[in-house]
């Protein structure tokens, strides 16, 4: 199993509750992420994008730092660790995307990934102009866009003719060091979501889910990958409370449900472009955590989380990305206490 943890580049935590989390969004703060995520190993730290607001419920002015440019940065102060940035479409030309992401690979000397999101926050668009379309065309342009974009990476003399986007015989170099090109992430629950990645993605990253709901949408897009001659690796998001006890694990998580922003849970739910994201959400708890992490279910002692992440590499999951209260001291304490458990295939 490999592991991803989220950047903090959007300042305010990931838990849409009143108590205290790590909330900082600085680089001093992303560089001291990015240290302990070498010396543990992680694999890969996943950046972001907004514009507006940020990820959890609490209120902070730290703003939004932009991903691209925060990865510029840190890419030059590590060796090891893969950086994935999120990129919406509506804001980059994929022309402009191209040539910033074959840059950022040089300079990381090929350790950079974009996650395409199609972008479901209306405000944040409408707010600087942008034209606002409906679920279905985001997606249909988010197909364009990543053919524009492998073509531009891949391809010497490059043509494309689409409802959005028109090239002709354009040239791209330097090109990325990745071959054929860096490794595309995606995310989303839609059916549309799942077709696209099918078809054009090379990591499916699935909000929080249990078993059966991902095992679903992994058939789904592995059922569009194969017509295509194609293989999908699938990626899940987690919320992680794993303590030495199961009872202190779920001390917390009560905890954490008590203090829930019911006011950031309310405006978030009352957005209605949010057609697949979070269609499975339901209860208090799966709002409370960024992308419905508690529903993966990494909730317990040391033994019990490792034995839910066995579940998960069981059924073919490649990466989870680790979401935590606290992340400069819980992922090494994940490294110390959760991973190795998983490395001395021990029956749980």
């Amino acid at each position: 199993m490999k592991y991803a943890i989220w950047g903090a580049n959007l300042a305010g935590g990931f838990l849409r509750a009143n108590i205290e989390q790590e909330a900082y969004g600085g680089m001093d703060y992303n560089r001291k992420l990015v240290k302990i995520a070498e010396q543990c190993q992680v694999d890969s730290i996943l950046f972001p994008v907004r514009f507006k607001g940020n990820i959890g419920g609490h209120l902070t002015n730290g703003g939004q730092l932009d991903p691209l440019t925060v990865i510029s940065a840190l890419a030059s102060e590590s060796k090891n660790i893969h950086f994935i940035a999120a990129v919406l479409p509506g804001f980059f030309h994929p022309a402009t995307l191209a040539k910033l992401s074959s840059t950022i690979d040089i300079i990381s000397n090929g350790r950079f990934h974009i996650n395409l999101v199609s972008g479901w926050f209306k405000e944040e668009q409408e707010m600087f102009g942008l034209q606002w379309i409906d679920h279905d065309e985001r997606y249909k342009r988010s197909a364009e866009y990543l053919e524009v974009l492998k073509g531009l990476w891949t391809e010497e003399d490059f043509s494309f003719k689409g409802n959005y986007y028109q090239i002709s015989h354009a040239t791209l170099t330097p090109k990325p060091i990745q071959k054929p090109y860096p490794a595309i992430y995606q995310g989303g629950n839609s059916s549309d979501a799942q077709e696209m990645a099918g078809r054009l993605s090379d990591i499916y990253f699935m909000n929080g889910a249990p078993i059966e709901e991902l095992q679903e949408q992994m058939h789904n897009v592995s059922t569009v990958a194969a017509k295509h001659q194609r293989a999908v690796k699938f990626s899940v998001n987690a919320f992680v409370i794993a303590r030495r006890t199961r009872e202190e694990a779920l001390k917390e998580y009560e905890m954490i449900i008590e203090n829930a922003d019911q006011s950031a849970i309310s405006q978030f739910k009352n957005r209605k472009q949010t057609k697949g994201m979070w269609k499975n959400a339901t209860t208090l708890s799966d709002f409370v955590a960024n992308n419905e992490g508690f529903r993966t279910g990494l909730i317990g002692s040391y033994e019990e989380v490792a034995a839910k992440i066995q579940q998960l590499e069981a059924i073919g999951i490649d990466k989870v990305l680790l979401t935590f209260r606290q992340a400069s001291q819980e992922v090494p304490l994940f490294f110390e206490h959760v991973a190795p458990l998983l490395k001395e295939k021990v029956s749980f």
